[in-house]
C-alpha cells in the first residue's frame, strides 16, 4: 500500500469535513453513482444495481453472514472469505485481498470483512483525518492498538513516521502493561474494561498524546475513572463490521461518519434513540448497503459543532438494541442503567447487571464494598419495575467483550 493512497484519503476526508450540509449531500450522491460497478458484480445486490438507495432492502447482519459468497464483488465464496479470515487471525499473509473477524460479542455467527489494499489505506487515510489533528501527523508516532487479533487493515499503517504494535487481548494484564509500558505510546486504542485495568495496574504512558476506546460501551463515570489515572479522557470510535460508523472530533463529541456513509436512523419502539441502517459509500469488495446494525444509537440534540464538521453528533454508544430492559409498562435503555448503579458504585469498580421480565440482578465484584453494592442495587430497584437482588461474585471480564447490561429473554 502507496504512502499517496493514505495521503489522498486523508485529503478527501479533510476537505469533506468542511463542506456544508448540501455540498455533502451531493458528495455522497456522487459515490452512490460511483458504487454502481461494484453492486453489479455483487451476487446478493447485483439485481438492484443503478437503482435509488431507497430501493434497496434492508438486510440484517445474520442474513449477510449466512453466506459471505453472496455479498463480495470478487468472485470469493463463502469457504473462501472465512479461510481468508482465519489465515489473518493465525498471522499468515494472504496477499492483496485480506479479511478479519469481528470480535463476535453480538452472538451467533462472527462478522467478517474483506479489504483490498486500495480500500486499506481509503481507511487508514479516513481514521487519520478523523481522529487527529493535522500537526500530529508531522509528529514520529508510536500506535499501540490493544485489541483482540492483529490485522493489515491496521498494520499497513506503519512506516518512517509511523510505528505501530499489536498488543493481544489474551496475554495478562501485569504483561500487558509492562510491555505497552516499555513501548511507551503516543496514541492507545483499547477496549475500555483493559483501560480500566491498565488504570487499575498504575502505568504511566509519559509520551502518550491520544487515548481512544472502542469495541465496547463505556460510560462517563468509567471514563473519568481512566482519565484520572492515565491523564488523558480516552474518546470512542465507533466501529463494526458494517464499517468506520464515527469517531470524536477535537470537541470531545461523536460524529457519525457522513462523509464516507449514508446512516439510516431506525426509530427504537418505546425509546428517543435509533439502530443504524449502515451503507458505506467507499467499500467495493464487500459492499455495505442498508445493513441494519445492533447498537442503540441516540443523537445528542445539542449545536452544530463548533469543529466545523457538519455530521450528525451522538452520545457515545451505550449498548445493543438486544439488551433494553423491556417491561410491560416501560423500556429502560442501558445508559438509564448505568447511570443508576454507577451513582453509588462509580466508575472503579466492576458490575453487571441482568434482567428479565420478572426480575433483575445486580452482580458486583468480591471486592467491592457491601454497603456500596446494597445501595447501588436500591438505586436499580428505585429505577425499574421488578425486585432486584444482589450477589458479589462478579469474575473478572474474560474478553473479549464484557457486556455490563443484559438482557436475558424469558
Amino acid at each position: 500500500m502507496g504512502a499517496e493512497q493514505v495521503l489522498r484519503a486523508w485529503w478527501r476526508t479533510r476537505r469533506a469535513m468542511r463542506l456544508s450540509p448540501p455540498r455533502l449531500e451531493e458528495l455522497s450522491e456522487r459515490k452512490w453513482r460511483a458504487l454502481q460497478p461494484a453492486l453489479r458484480t455483487t451476487p446478493a445486490l447485483a439485481e438492484l444495481a443503478g437503482k435509488p438507495l431507497a430501493q434497496f432492502p434492508i438486510t440484517d447482519t445474520a442474513d449477510l453472514r449466512a453466506d459471505y459468497g453472496r455479498w463480495n464483488s470478487l468472485g470469493l465464496s463463502h469457504g473462501q472469505c472465512t479461510a481468508l479470515a482465519d489465515a489473518a487471525e493465525r498471522g499468515e499473509d494472504t496477499g492483496e485481498i485480506t479479511a478479519g473477524w469481528s470480535t463476535g460479542s453480538g452472538g451467533g455467527a462472527r462478522g467478517l470483512f474483506l479489504t483490498t489494499a486500495a480500500e486499506r489505506a481509503d481507511y487508514i487515510g479516513q481514521s487519520l483525518a478523523r481522529l487527529l489533528p493535522p500537526s500530529a501527523l508531522l509528529r514520529r508516532q508510536r500506535i499501540a492498538l490493544h485489541l483482540r487479533s492483529n490485522n493489515a487493515l491496521y498494520t499497513d499503517v506503519r512506516g518512517r513516521r509511523i510505528g505501530f504494535a499489536h498488543f493481544p487481548l489474551e496475554a495478562p494484564i501485569a504483561e500487558t502493561a509492562a510491555a505497552l509500558a516499555q513501548y511507551d505510546p503516543s496514541i492507545l486504542i483499547a477496549p475500555p474494561y483493559r483501560l480500566i485495568a491498565l488504570a487499575e495496574q498504575g502505568v504511566r504512558f509519559p509520551s502518550l498524546t491520544h487515548l481512544f476506546y472502542g469495541s465496547e460501551p463505556t460510560s462517563e463515570a468509567e471514563r473519568g475513572f481512566v482519565a484520572e489515572r492515565l491523564g488523558l479522557i480516552p474518546q470512542p470510535i465507533w466501529q463494526a463490521t458494517e464499517g468506520f460508523l464515527g469517531a470524536a472530533c477535537r470537541e470531545g463529541r461523536l460524529h457519525l461518519s457522513d462523509h464516507a456513509l449514508v446512516i439510516e436512523l431506525e426509530p427504537v419502539a418505546g425509546t428517543q434513540g435509533f439502530r443504524p441502517i449502515v451503507t458505506d459509500l467507499h467499500r467495493r469488495s464487500q459492499p455495505v448497503v442498508r445493513l441494519r446494525g445492533d447498537d442503540f444509537l441516540e443523537l445528542d440534540g445539542l449545536s452544530p459543532c463548533r469543529c466545523g464538521f457538519v455530521g450528525r453528533t451522538i452520545r457515545p454508544i451505550g449498548g445493543r438494541v438486544g439488551n433494553l430492559w423491556r417491561f410491560d409498562s416501560c423500556t429502560f435503555i442501558p445508559r438509564q442503567i448505568n447511570e443508576a448503579v454507577e451513582a453509588e458504585l462509580g466508575g472503579a469498580i466492576r458490575w453487571q447487571a441482568l434482567a428479565d421480565t420478572r426480575s433483575a440482578e445486580l452482580r458486583t465484584a468480591p471486592a467491592c464494598p457491601p454497603d456500596l453494592a446494597q445501595r447501588a442495587a436500591a438505586a436499580l430497584a428505585s429505577l425499574v419495575p421488578v425486585p432486584v437482588r444482589s450477589s458479589s461474585d462478579l469474575p473478572e471480564w474474560p474478553g473479549p467483550k464484557r457486556r455490563k447490561v443484559v438482557w436475558r429473554n424469558d
